[in-house]
């Protein structure tokens, strides 16, 4: 089975906009995956959230996330704080800025996806965007909102299509030498 698009929304570029749908380049479904049994019943186990200082379970409508403020202290965050903080996508990925190929080390690139033109009507938009990049040697790079989550992305084009890489933050990347 072809695999779906996760995503669906526009590529713009100054005045030029396409609508673009983004599927994964990699897939997790034939990966070899254990489960943790019971040794003597042979039944899959389950985990359970328990209270880290008393050892009793805690149930799923006593749970709250939190952020630490320092050693067992966090500040407590209800649900609906946390939505009304989430970020909202306007599905847009908006080209930023444009650069060599070759300025953006390997090391940045996080996951990589299929962008590919979702409609008849914005196929030529699509080809003079991937075209151009292809033809200068750059990358487009952009910010796109997914999973509630903004990230810098790169835009590489790639035979018919373009391949949207997500990029990591500096934050990311752990001191080497």
């Amino acid at each position: 089975m072809a695999p779906r698009p996760f995503w669906k929304g526009y590529l713009k570029l100054s005045l030029v906009t396409c609508p673009v749908a983004l599927t994964p380049a990699v897939t997790e479904s034939e990966k070899l995956r254990f489960h943790t049994l019971d040794r003597k019943t042979g039944h899959r186990v389950v985990s359970r959230y328990v209270d880290a200082e008393s050892g009793e379970p805690v149930e799923k409508d006593e749970q709250a996330k939190g952020y630490p403020r320092g050693e067992k202290d966090y500040v407590l965050l209800e649900d609906d704080e946390l939505e009304a903080i989430r970020l909202e996508s306007a599905h847009t990925i908006d080209i930023e800025t444009f650069a060599p190929a070759s300025d953006i080390d390997w090391i940045w690139y996080d996951r990589p996806h299929y962008l590919t033109p979702d409609d008849p009507v914005g196929e030529e938009a699509f080809a003079v965007i991937r075209d151009a990049m292809r033809s200068t040697r750059t990358v487009g790079v952009a910010r796109l909102v997914l999973h509630a989550h903004e990230r810098a992305v790169m835009l590489e084009p790639r035979d018919k299509g373009v391949v949207l890489w997500t990029l990591r933050y500096g934050d990311e990347l752990r001191d080497r030498f």
